[in-house]
């Protein structure tokens, strides 16, 4: 009877049990497959991104520093492409990082700031999934009216808003500086720009309130300007370096020197 046991466990399998095996099998080739198959449609997809036929997840970091190279902790980064948006803020170490889909045939325009610096608005192109973009903020530029002040404008500095030479020709964006001019009486406020070198060109704007128009006229850009302006107002003046447009993409930055002058005449 113990033989007759052993004789039944030692007989081959049968076609239900062949059957469970060869599925078992496809299930395995088919869980390997599902594993590969994540990382692949990843690596199409960025291709397609990057050649700009669909869409790209970028993740943006890079670090926002002072004059000196310190960082600047708690500073507002902004990136946006047509309603794509992404924000955030700096660690304490000045660095950031935000996730945002973008078109690599459109640049992209980042907006930084923080108290007490001139805010810098700039665009970049994106040329992998993890574009780098530092920023250096300048410490916020405050003078009287009737005072002078000398500046720096380096060609990785903020751009200003864009603007035509000519109604004929494309919108243009130059690095520019930012700086406040406190006006004590009301009175008619003139501002110039005179380069250190007289062979760079530079422009000048201002505008008041809380939310100005920076925009120059057309043609432009004049180097001087003036207002009508009442007592306690606050003028944002733009300085704008046109000779430093072409110097975005060169390997070492380029810096021009201004001074700029303020007067204000009695009305």
């Amino acid at each position: 009877m113990a033989a007759q046991i052993v004789d039944a466990q030692e007989q081959p399998a049968g076609p239900s049990h062949r059957r469970s095996l060869a599925l078992a099998a496809v299930a395995i080739v088919l869980l390997v497959f599902a594993a590969t198959l994540a990382p692949v449609q990843r690596v199409a997809r960025a291709a397609l991104g990057l050649a700009g036929l669909v869409p790209l997840v970028v993740t943006m970091s890079g670090y926002v520093t002072d004059d000196e190279g310190r960082p600047i902790a708690h500073a507002f980064v902004r990136a946006g492409q047509g309603r794509g948006l992404a924000t955030t803020y700096t660690e304490e170490t000045g660095s950031y990082r935000l996730i945002l889909s973008v078109q690599t045939r459109v640049p992209v325009d980042v907006s930084i700031g923080a108290s007490g610096y001139e805010a810098s608005v700039g665009e970049i192109r994106v040329a992998s999934t993890d574009p780098r973009h530092d920023v250096r903020l300048h410490p916020l530029v405050r003078i009287d009216a009737g005072s002078a002040v000398h500046l720096i404008i380096g060609s990785d500095d903020g751009l200003c808003y864009a603007v035509r030479a000519d109604t004929s020709e494309p919108r243009r964006s130059w690095p520019c500086r930012l700086l406040h001019v406190t006006v004590g009486k009301a009175g008619v406020l003139s501002v110039a720009v005179q380069s250190d070198d007289p062979r760079d060109r530079f422009g000048v704007s201002f505008a008041v309130g809380s939310q100005p128009t920076l925009l120059f006229a057309t043609p432009c850009c004049a180097a001087d300007g003036t207002a009508r302006l009442p007592e306690g107002a606050d003028a944002l003046v733009q300085v704008v370096a046109l000779d430093l447009e072409s110097e975005s993409t060169a390997t070492s930055a380029r810096r021009q020197g201004f001074t700029l002058r303020t007067a204000l005449d009695l009305p």
